[in-house]
């Protein structure tokens, strides 16, 4: 010491141990976690809250102060009690400070509650039927109007196809969709994020089909021989067109 003589002071571990932590639990539960110290007040149930490592030191930095002069006891506690008075303050403060650490290091872990749950009841045969049905049919509809999409994009000007054939089609691509999905999930992931594929394919019936088909091209037509077709957007704008310009001469005449 600057003043001239030697003192003997507890570690800050054995400190924490005897000493800091009981005073800094005293009425409290007091936890680590990470490299935090948490405290509540005894029989509380709210969660602990975060302490400040500083606060921390000056509540020991104060019941130390108040450390009786014992006759019995051993030259640690004395010295301790002169270390107080005579030592240099930033070297105790940083004293201080570790034995905080070692009382974090010494404390029960914090593990938070977990409310308990209760599971639902678990589905019955028919009930994980449907769902799977539901399931399948939202895979097949989402496949479905990806597919005429991208086909709608390929489509000549006019472009007329049979609804039975354009099923066949989209039956074939979308099969191969299922296929690379299955090899590799992972790269179809990818590709779904990146270029707006259907996250799981599935190939779909005819009649989902043709129900997601009518609402993107505008329902079926029925040409020779009673077959229905498909007509391309395309198709449908000229026909529009052809119509507006019918109407158009017509009020032409009537107004000559």
């Amino acid at each position: 010491m600057d003043a001239g003589y030697t003192i003997e002071i507890p570690a800050p571990r054995v400190l924490a141990r005897v000493f800091a932590g009981p005073v800094l639990a005293d009425g409290h539960d007091l936890y680590a976690d990470g490299g935090a110290i948490l405290r509540r007040r005894a029989g509380e149930t709210r969660d602990p809250g975060r302490e400040d490592f500083a606060v921390l030191a000056d509540e020991l930095r104060a019941a130390l102060d108040v450390l009786p002069d014992r006759e019995d006891a051993g030259r640690p506690y004395a010295d301790l009690r002169k270390y107080l008075l005579d030592g240099d303050q930033a070297e105790l403060a940083g004293y201080l400070r570790d034995t905080v650490r070692a009382v974090r290091i010494a404390a029960p872990r914090w593990r938070p509650r977990i409310e308990r749950r209760d599971r639902p009841a678990p589905l019955t045969a028919t009930e994980r039927q449907r769902v799977s049905r539901d399931r399948r049919r939202a895979a097949e509809v989402q496949s479905s109007r990806v597919w005429l999409s991208i086909w709608r994009e390929d489509a000549d000007p006019g472009e007329r196809v049979a609804a039975a054939e354009l099923h066949s089609q989209a039956a074939a691509d979308v099969g191969e969709w299922v296929e690379t999905y299955a090899e590799d999930p992972e790269s179809w992931a990818e590709c779904e994020a990146e270029e707006g594929f259907p996250t799981v394919p599935a190939v779909p019936g005819p009649r989902t089909f043709y129900a997601v088909a009518d609402d993107a091209l505008n329902g079926r037509r029925v040409g020779t021989g009673n077959v229905r077709y498909y007509l391309a957007p395309a198709v449908a704008a000229e026909l529009h067109h052809l119509a507006d310009e019918m109407y158009a001469a017509r009020e032409r005449l009537r107004a000559a």
